[in-house]
């Protein structure tokens, strides 16, 4: 597993980090997250996030052969303050995760730990319905609490969930994302006609980037630099728009690790182009 990869003080977070906290989304990949559960739940009804600022923290442990990394999202109990987002160090982490969740009471050891941020929702509302999506698992680090909202396990020397962008992965998530209508919606559509609909964007590739800058289609085909068959393009809804993910779903990741998750009811299978 790499170290961490940024934070907001200007370091650039390896592609692989950026994609963890992407493909996360609210999701729950097979792992156990902790050998204490905290007793302070996280909410499962919806939440307002249109434009929501989220950061997470990622605490690694290694056991046999399999790195499992915890995934941290402030998403429930704050915006990711700044003060104390650009006061956290790797460090840090591993020292709260090891202080919460010590070894001694059945988990395996961090010794390594990824930050991430910041990201912001493009859904109108997420709730999530079950699985370690609703876990009451929590780690508060220098004053900051953050709750368990995945756990993703890969194979030591295998390449991390999502590192390459374009490609579609199956993620085990409980969710429902609601976009509601008069709103924007941004979409990749892959050469076979799956269409991704947008779930976050971030600012580690393009720190300029936002709301405005995400319905100019030339502008995010240029910076993306789209493959031959995808297609990049934006709409603004007429009526609601609800994802629901119930066990699985198939997410993907852009070339700036903006992320999106697969809507089956808009996806048209289509001839890929020569």
């Amino acid at each position: 597993m790499n170290d961490m990869k940024s934070n907001s003080r200007g370091l650039r977070p390896s592609a692989a980090s950026v994609a963890i906290l992407g493909l996360a989304g609210l999701c729950a990949v097979a792992g156990t997250a902790s050998a204490q559960p905290s007793t302070t739940p996280t909410t499962a009804s919806p939440m307002k996030v249109f434009n929501y600022p989220y950061c997470e923290l990622i605490p690694d442990t290694v056991a046999n052969g399999t790195i499992t990394e915890h995934v941290f999202n402030t998403l429930g109990f704050n915006t990711c303050p700044a003060s104390t987002f650009n006061t956290i160090t790797e460090q840090n982490i591993i020292d709260a995760y090891n202080a919460q969740y010590p070894p001694a009471a059945g988990a395996a050891p961090s010794t390594s730990a990824t930050i991430n941020g910041r990201r912001f929702w493009v859904m109108s509302t997420i709730q999530s319905t079950g699985g370690v999506t609703s876990s009451p698992d929590t780690l508060t680090v220098n004053g900051m609490q953050l709750g368990l909202k995945a756990v993703l396990t890969t194979p030591q020397g295998s390449a991390t969930v999502g590192q390459v962008p374009y490609t579609a992965q199956t993620v085990q998530r409980n969710t429902v994302y609601v976009f509601k209508a008069k709103r924007p919606v941004f979409e990749l559509v892959s050469p076979t006609g799956q269409v991704y609909v947008m779930q976050s964007y971030t600012l580690a590739y393009d720190s300029k980037l936002n709301l405005r800058r995400l319905q100019n289609v030339p502008y995010m085909t240029a910076k993306n630099k789209m493959p031959k068959g995808w297609v990049y393009r934006t709409r603004v809804l007429k009526k609601d728009l609800t994802l629901t993910a119930s066990g699985t779903t198939q997410v993907v990741n852009d070339q700036l690790r903006n992320t999106y998750q697969v809507n089956p009811a808009a996806s048209r299978p289509r001839r890929a182009q020569a």
